[in-house]
């Protein structure tokens, strides 16, 4: 080929190539490329980032705490009027979880969340290495449990109960690990023996970090839309909380209906929600250690490991005026909630915020050495809006035995009437570092983040 003809040719070449992509870069100038990662998110397909990081949970850390009295002696009797607490705490054990697929189709996803695979304590990070060891005064939570479940009962009842505890102290010295772990008493384990259903440990940890079945399934694809991806359609193939089954023979008139949170279809399981949030979404979580759902109430955007996210509080004001005021016919002040049905053995018990915060329980006419405030006891949750991963999670909740006017049980029982008594208080924080201490990646829609 002549040289001029090729230099024409070449020249033609390049003219080309270049309308070529002339034409691509207007065509991409069009397409929302944020738009269509996003359509493959809520896809949720396998092999996906999205759901490769869902299936492995992220770690995370669980803080205990408790509640040492310093005056048992002195406040039995009746020298001091006030019980003297001294937190003790934290007691960390890190928590490894995941997701268990088990179903997927193009409209939803079936799986198990399998919350405590790996529980491992951290001496470095406790307040102590040795605190398990340690040696604390704590309430007989035992048997306040049970005096408190029996309230209400004929005279006789509380008189054969007085009989059988009788030499069961009110106040007990035990080691941290057996209280978490291996807390019984001589009665329980007795009276374990012919009722097949009674819990003789009844150690917090040891009940609270049992594998329970939590199988969910949930919305996803594009049919059902962004604002409904990752809504729950069923737990356990219900819409409620089995164990709250009772409370839905509550008249459902409006207000009952609306303000009962035992409801579960349409409310998200925390570890994903819908993308391009809004301050104004409505967002409901399940609390499957409460067996209750809370209401998220946006407070503003916060900085997270270098992204914007926005922060949410639990917004349960109005919830505690109706189905669950009252544990097992004791009246819970505001702020509080049952969770009798979702504990065990079957007793009166609360939770609220620790240290009472939020609540409106005089605490200071009976206990000295609390000091509720939000930056400590404040539940949070941090979302990334345009993916709906959650980047910062701290769920703080305390267990509280409420007791009713304590009059036919011993005169020691009696010093504790209408007290409500702090168990002890936890703090679950969801953690975004890998184990050398690096960040850790996530998937948004915009890409990967670091």
């Amino acid at each position: 080929m002549p040289a001029n003809q090729c230099f024409w040719c070449k020249i033609l070449t390049v003219t080309l190539l270049g309308a070529i992509s002339v034409i691509l870069l207007v065509a991409s100038l069009k397409y929302n490329y944020q738009w269509a990662l996003t359509q493959e998110h809520i896809r949720f397909r396998k092999g996906f980032p999205s759901q490769s990081n869902w299936l492995a949970s992220p770690d995370g850390t669980l803080k205990s705490y408790l509640f040492n009295v310093t005056n048992g002696e002195a406040f039995l009797n009746g020298t001091d009027s006030k019980i003297k607490l001294q937190e003790v705490g934290p007691i960390v054990y890190h928590i490894k979880g995941r997701n268990k697929m088990i179903n997927q189709t193009t409209d939803s996803i079936t799986y198990e969340k399998v919350r405590y695979d790996e529980i491992k304590f951290d001496p470095e990070a406790s307040c102590s290495p040795d605190i398990l060891n340690q040696t604390i005064i704590l309430p007989n939570f035992i048997l306040f449990g049970t005096a408190a479940k029996f309230h209400d009962w004929v005279f006789l009842v509380r008189h054969a109960f007085n009989a059988i505890t009788v030499k069961e102290p009110v106040l007990v010295n035990q080691t941290i690990y057996s209280f978490l772990w291996n807390f019984t008493t001589p009665v329980l384990n007795s009276l374990s023996t012919y009722l097949p259903n009674l819990v003789a440990n009844c150690g917090v940890l040891h009940n609270a970090l049992k594998r329970k079945e939590e199988i969910y399934n949930v919305k996803i694809g594009t049919k059902h839309g962004l604002d409904n991806f990752f809504r729950v359609n069923s737990l356990n193939n219900k819409t409620y909380f089995f164990e709250q089954s009772n409370r839905l023979k509550i008249p459902r008139h409006e207000q009952a209906y609306k303000y009962c949170p035992i409801e579960l279809a349409d409310t998200f399981d925390n570890s994903l929600f819908t993308p391009y949030l809004t301050p104004e979404r409505e967002l409901t979580i399940i609390a499957g250690e409460a067996c209750r759902t809370h209401r998220l109430k946006y407070t503003g955007v916060v900085n997270h490991l270098g992204l914007a996210g926005y922060r949410y509080i639990i917004n349960d004001n109005h919830d505690e005026s109706s189905c669950l005021d009252n544990s097992m016919g004791i009246k819970l002040y505001k702020g509080m909630f049952d969770v009798s049905k979702c504990l065990f053995n079957d007793v009166p018990a609360a939770f609220s915020k620790p240290h009472f915060y939020y609540t409106t329980y005089n605490w200071s006419e009976h206990f000295e050495g609390l000091f509720p405030n939000s930056i400590d006891h404040e539940t949070t949750v941090v979302i990334e809006p345009i993916s709906g991963i959650p980047i910062e999670e701290r769920y703080k909740f305390q267990s509280n035995i409420p007791l009713p006017d304590m009059s036919g049980y011993s005169r020691e029982m009696q010093r504790f009437s209408e007290m409500v008594i702090p168990a002890y208080w936890y703090e679950y924080v969801f953690l975004h570092k890998t184990a050398n201490g690096q960040k850790l990646a996530h998937t948004s829609l915009l890409g990967n983040y670091v």
